[in-house]
């Protein structure tokens, strides 16, 4: 057995000083995605310099400069001897190209627009055990969360559900899909437009969200094929109804008494023989694992989410629920590194 290298004070002070300017990245993020200057540093094919950057936006060229400069220090930003600014190599995706499924900078937005707000409470929250949940956030939050998991959606309509078997067809020739959770209404809106002959109901137990995707649906032009309710997924009420069930993002908000039923609805709703799709974080199971990288995004969220009463289940928690609802077989699989899809089929 190779005895393990001492870990050094100084290392362990380099690690504490890495999250703090993890802390200062995401805010330096939010700030270029709000004042624009991400976008106009992608749209520059020649490279721009910082004072014509500032011009071009009407903002303030030193803190342009600085912003900049630190931009590059943080790799997000790459500049020439001659002071030309280019995105880095795959930045204009994440940081510039609000269509893209890895766009990414929303997620900088709610973190300190939103999540610094509970941050900021939890000493009092871990004092008392209250509870500040989703719904109590309000309806800039609830749209705030919809436009930061964008990309999740057409992830999934464009190319997750189209891989599952027989999906593909079954969406081609008018097939009927439940969104449990669809918050701001934006997977039934994504798969709609992915598949013109589909119909898609989502419900949610959030008002606000349910208010937002009645606007967002009619913006899009499929309120002839999409409709939302404002339901609790557990008392769902339908049966053998649906080609396709989803959850984006929602089985780990499912409070943990009614998980159960949620699920249990769910493979009612379903007609036999038809998958429901699930995609979420996965707890690890270990202790050993909590560091691992495939936990990062679940380790996270479950403590950013922790007020909210959201509680992240590991992968046999979550193989105990399907099987509990009646769902036989379960294929799972790892997307984009930090995501767990789950494809489980009514029998």
């Amino acid at each position: 057995m190779t005895d393990q290298p001492e870990v050094t004070a100084k290392q362990q002070l380099d690690l504490i000083w890495d999250y703090i300017k993890g802390f200062h990245a995401v805010h330096l993020i939010a700030i270029g995605t709000e004042l624009g200057l991400f976008e106009a540093i992608s749209e520059a094919d020649d490279g721009v310099k910082s004072d014509k950057l500032s011009q071009r936006l009407r903002l303030h060229g030193p803190y342009v400069d600085i912003w900049c400069k630190t931009a590059c220090a943080y790799a997000l930003i790459d500049i020439d001897e001659e002071g030309h600014l280019r995105l880095a190599a795959h930045m204009d995706q994440l940081l510039a190209d609000k269509q893209s499924p890895r766009y990414i900078a929303d997620y900088a937005i709610a973190a300190t627009g939103f999540f610094t707000d509970d941050l900021r409470r939890y000493p009092e929250f871990f004092k008392s055990g209250e509870v500040f949940s989703f719904q109590q956030h309000g309806s800039d939050f609830s749209a705030q969360i919809g436009t930061m998991i964008a990309g999740f959606h057409k992830l999934i309509a464009y190319k997750l559900l189209p891989s599952v078997e027989g999906i593909a067809a079954c969406l081609g020739a008018g097939g009927k899909v439940l969104d449990i959770g669809c918050g701001a209404g934006g997977l039934v809106i994504q798969i709609a437009l992915a598949n013109p002959n589909c119909r898609c109901v989502g419900v949610d137990v959030d008002t606000h969200g349910i208010e937002l995707a009645r606007a967002n649906i009619v913006s899009a032009g499929v309120k002839d094929r999409v409709s939302v309710e404002l339901a609790d997924g557990s008392a769902i009420g339908r049966e053998d109804e649906f080609d396709v069930v989803t959850m984006c993002e929602v089985l780990h908000e499912l409070p943990l008494q009614v998980r159960g039923q949620v699920l249990a609805n769910a493979y009612k709703a379903l007609k036999p023989g038809s998958p429901m799709f699930i995609l979420d974080e996965t707890y690890p199971s270990r202790s050993a694992d909590l560091a691992a990288r495939e936990y990062n995004l679940a380790v996270q969220t479950a403590f950013n989410e922790l007020i909210w009463g959201n509680v992240v289940p590991t992968a046999e928690e979550q193989d105990g629920l399907l099987n509990s609802a009646g769902f036989a077989r379960i294929e799972r699989a790892q997307i984009a590194t930090y995501l767990t899809a789950l494809t489980v089929w009514k029998s």
